[in-house]
C-alpha cells in the first residue's frame, strides 16, 4: 500500500524556484533511494515532506501520508506528526544530539513529547529502542554521554530516537557518509532490518549510488531540483536510464588514469634507496584517568610500534575503521603531538628535530583535511589562505613571487586567477576543496597527506578531484598518503595499502595483492563491507 505520495510539487524560496514538478512515492516496507549531487534538491524535498523549510520559501503541490494532506496540517498538528508519524536521521550525529544530555534521556524525550506515558514506560520504552537499534542496555548504559560513544554507535541513538514511536515514514539523510565501511554495513543492514519489522517506508537520501543499490527497492535522480529518473532499482542500473544517471554511475566507478607510463621498478634499488617518509617504531600513548587515589597510571596506546615508508613520487593508501588510530598517527607525522617512542623521518632527517629549526621540515609536507571550510578562515581571502605555507619558507618571496605562485597553482588545480580576492564562502565544496588542494601544493613539497580529502564529496566532483591529484602527483613528482575510510577511492589511486587495527599496521602491500588476496581476517572484512555496485551490467 502506498504510504507517501509527492505529487506536483514547487519549492520556492524568495521567488527562486528551488523544487520543480516532484513526483515521488513510497510504499510501506519499501526503500525509496534519493541521489544527485550537492545542490540537486534532495535535503530540500525531505524537508518538504517534513514542512521545516526556510523562512521565506512557499511550496505548493500534493504531499500526502497514510491518506492526510500534510499541507493542510496546521503548524501544532505538524509538530505532532514529525516524530510520531515521521522519523527523520541526519546527516552528522553530533549536531544532531544534546551534548549535555544522556542518551537514554535524549531518546525519551521523544516518547514524553508525543504519548502520555508515565516516566517509568518511557524508560522500558528507551531501553528496548536502544536495544532494538543494538545497543543493550547491559553494554551501553543509557547514563552515557554522546562524547562517550564511537560516530556509529551515536548514529545508532539517532536511529533510536528517530524510530523510539515506530513512525510509518522514516528519512534518513546521508546517514553513513562519514562512517567507515564496516559501520556504514553494520547500520544500512539495521535500517533494512527496521523497514521489514515495524513495515514502515524508508527515504534514503545519498550521493552515493553504491550505498542505494544494495538497499534500496526504488531510485529517484535528482538535479538541479527535478527528478531526472525514477524506477525500479534494477531497471534504473540495467535499463533505460536517463544519461545523467549514466554519468553518476560512471563517476562512482572512476578509476583516474595516469598520462605518465609506470616505469619497471629495480627492487633492490628502491630498498637501497633513502625513503622520502620513514615511521620507525611510532607510538603515540594517551594518560587514562586514574580508577582511584591509589591506583596505578594507565595509558592507552593509540599507535603502536608502527612502522612504514614512502617512496618519492609513491601513492600509499592508509585505511581502517574509526578509531584504528589514522588520524593519531597523521598528527604524529606532522609533528602535531609528542610521541612516546620511535622516529618520524623526512629525507632522513627528524620531523620534530626539523620543527625545532623553524618549521622548514613542513614545507617539504604538507596536508589536505577532510572539511576545507573547517580549516579555512572565512574572513580571509582566498590569496591570504593559498600563500600561508609560503611563511614558512626560510627564503621568503617577495610580493610580485608570490602572486606569480599564487596565480600558477590556482590554475593548476582548476581555478581561475581572479579568484584569489575571493572569500570561501562563495565557492562549492569541490572548489573549496581545489583551494585546499592549491595551499599544499604551493611551497612545492615532496609529500601530501590527504585526510579524507574527498569522502563528504558527490561522486562527480570526487572523480574530478581524484583525476586533479593524480595529474599533480605526475607533473610534481608528489608522494601522497592517503587517508580513507572508501577503500574504492584508496584502491583507484594508490599504489601501496597500509591496513590499520587498534593502532597497529595488520598488513600492508601493492594494493591490488592486497584488494584481491587479503591475508589478515580484518582486511577480507573491510573488502566485504565495501558497497558493490552489483546491479551493474
Amino acid at each position: 500500500m502506498t504510504l507517501l505520495i509527492v505529487s506536483d510539487l514547487q519549492v520556492s524560496i524568495g521567488g527562486v524556484p528551488i523544487l520543480r514538478d516532484i513526483d515521488l512515492s513510497v510504499d510501506r516496507g519499501k526503500v525509496l533511494g534519493i541521489v544527485g549531487e550537492s545542490g540537486s534538491g534532495k535535503s530540500m524535498t525531505a524537508y518538504s515532506i517534513m514542512r521545516l523549510l526556510p523562512a521565506g520559501s512557499s511550496a505548493a503541490g500534493r504531499i500526502e501520508l497514510a491518506g492526510q494532506s500534510l499541507f493542510a496540517l496546521t503548524e501544532p498538528q505538524m509538530c505532532e506528526v514529525r516524530g510520531r508519524d515521521i522519523g527523520m536521521i541526519f546527516q552528522e550525529p553530533m549536531t544532531a544530539l544534546n551534548p549535555l544530555q544522556s542518551i537514554g534521556d535524549q531518546v525519551a524525550e521523544t516518547i514524553k513529547i508525543h504519548t502520555d506515558v508515565t516516566r517509568a514506560e518511557a524508560r522500558r520504552i528507551t531501553l528496548e529502542t536502544l536495544a532494538k537499534v543494538e545497543l543493550p542496555p547491559a553494554e551501553f548504559p543509557p547514563s552515557r554521554f554522546p562524547h562517550e560513544l564511537s560516530g556509529g554507535q551515536r548514529q545508532r541513538v539517532v536511529i533510536a530516537m528517530a524510530i523510539a514511536l515506530r513512525p510509518k515514514l522514516l528519512i534518513a539523510d546521508e546517514p553513513t557518509t562519514a562512517l567507515d565501511v564496516t559501520t556504514q554495513a553494520q547500520l544500512l543492514k539495521l535500517l533494512k532490518r527496521l523497514v521489514d519489522e515495524d513495515d514502515m517506508g524508508l527515504i534514503l537520501i545519498s550521493h552515493d549510488l553504491a550505498v542505494v543499490a544494495n538497499t534500496a527497492d526504488d531510485i529517484a535522480v535528482m538535479r538541479d531540483g527535478v527528478v531526472l529518473d525514477a524506477g525500479s532499482v534494477r531497471r534504473i542500473f540495467t535499463g533505460n536510464r536517463h544519461p545523467y544517471t549514466t554519468e553518476l554511475l560512471e563517476a562512482s566507478t572512476h578509476v583516474p588514469a595516469s598520462n605518465v607510463p609506470i616505469p619497471k621498478v629495480d627492487e633492490a634499488e628502491v630498498k637501497r634507496a633513502v625513503p622520502l617518509l620513514e615511521v620507525r617504531d611510532l607510538v603515540r600513548e594517551y594518560k587514562l584517568p586514574r580508577g582511584g587515589l591509589f591506583k596505578p597510571v594507565r595509558y592507552l596506546r593509540a599507535v603502536d610500534e608502527v612502522s612504514f615508508s614512502i617512496h618519492r613520487g609513491e601513492n600509499v593508501g592508509l585505511v581502517g575503521e574509526s578509531g584504528c588510530g589514522k588520524s593519531t598517527l597523521t598528527r604524529a607525522i606532522l609533528g602535531l603531538e609528542p610521541i612516546q617512542g620511535g622516529a618520524v623521518l623526512l629525507d632522513g632527517q627528524s620531523v620534530l628535530h626539523g620543527m625545532e629549526r623553524g618549521l622548514d621540515q613542513h614545507r617539504k609536507m604538507q596536508v589536505v583535511f577532510q572539511d576545507p571550510y573547517g580549516s579555512f578562515n572565512p574572513r580571509h581571502t582566498v590569496a591570504r589562505l593559498v600563500t600561508e605555507p609560503l611563511y614558512a619558507l626560510e627564503v621568503q618571496p617577495d610580493k610580485a613571487q608570490r602572486a606569480a605562485a599564487l596565480a600558477e597553482v590556482l590554475e593548476r588545480v582548476g581555478l581561475l586567477s581572479s579568484d584569489r580576492d575571493k572569500y570561501i564562502h562563495e565557492f562549492s565544496g569541490g572548489q573549496r576543496q581545489r583551494i585546499a588542494i592549491a595551499r599544499a601544493l604551493i611551497s612545492r613539497p615532496s609529500l601530501i597527506i590527504l585526510d579524507e580529502a574527498v569522502s563528504a564529496l558527490d561522486v562527480s566532483i570526487r572523480a574530478r578531484i581524484l583525476d586533479l591529484l593524480v595529474e599533480l602527483s605526475s607533473s610534481f613528482d608528489i608522494a601522497y598518503l592517503f587517508i580513507s575510510h572508501d577503500l574504492s577511492v584508496v584502491r583507484s589511486v594508490t599504489d601501496r595499502v597500509l591496513v590499520m587495527k587498534n593502532g597497529r599496521i595488520v598488513e600492508q602491500g601493492e594494493t591490488e595483492a592486497v584488494f584481491k588476496r587479503p591475508e589478515h581476517p580484518y582486511t577480507r572484512s573491510l573488502i566485504e563491507s565495501v558497497p558493490k555496485l552489483s546491479y551493474v551490467v
